[in-house]
């Protein structure tokens, strides 16, 4: 017959037997919510990465060719690249005498040695929803809506002359 091991006064307290155990288990969820957080920061900027390369891509089509007065067909271009809608899509242009920005994009600077700058922008919007839904620091460090979604914004700008 076994004999139960004798517990003698103090030992457990002494022992060190699933130290490690227990240290895993209070250092775990913290870990977890970690990895889950960069896991969500990393899809979001992938998300805005994206965002960003379609209206590269509209640029791209600008900067071929001569400069026009109407920009418009660059949202077509943009909101194809990154998969939204055309009206979640801005192209904007102006003109610049001596970097002050004037009101016609076809204008002329009435100082003949003026530094002339015409430019078009575009800004493609967008919104990316995490896999966690992080309650307490939605509003205080993220654009978060009420739904949960964040609201991401992909934009460049071109100089055309």
């Amino acid at each position: 017959m076994r004999r139960a091991p004798s517990i003698e006064p103090g030992a457990l307290l002494r022992s060190e037997r699933g130290v490690g155990a227990i240290e895993f288990a209070l250092v775990a969820p913290v870990l977890a919510f970690l990895i889950m957080g960069v896991t969500d920061v990393a899809q979001g900027f992938s998300r805005k990465f994206s965002l960003e390369q379609a209206a590269y891509r509209a640029l791209e089509r600008a900067s071929n060719g001569s400069v026009k007065s109407d920009y418009s067909y660059l949202r077509t271009e943009a909101a194809t690249a990154a998969g939204v809608p055309e009206s979640s899509v801005v192209v904007e242009a102006w003109f610049e005498c001596d970097r002050v920005k004037q009101p016609a994009f076809d204008g002329v600077c009435t100082d003949p040695g003026a530094m002339v700058s015409r430019y078009v922008s575009v800004n493609v919007e967008s919104s990316y929803r995490p896999s966690f839904n992080y309650a307490v620091l939605n509003r205080q460090f993220f654009d978060m809506s009420a739904d949960g979604t964040v609201r991401i914004v992909g934009s460049a700008a071109l100089r055309l002359q």
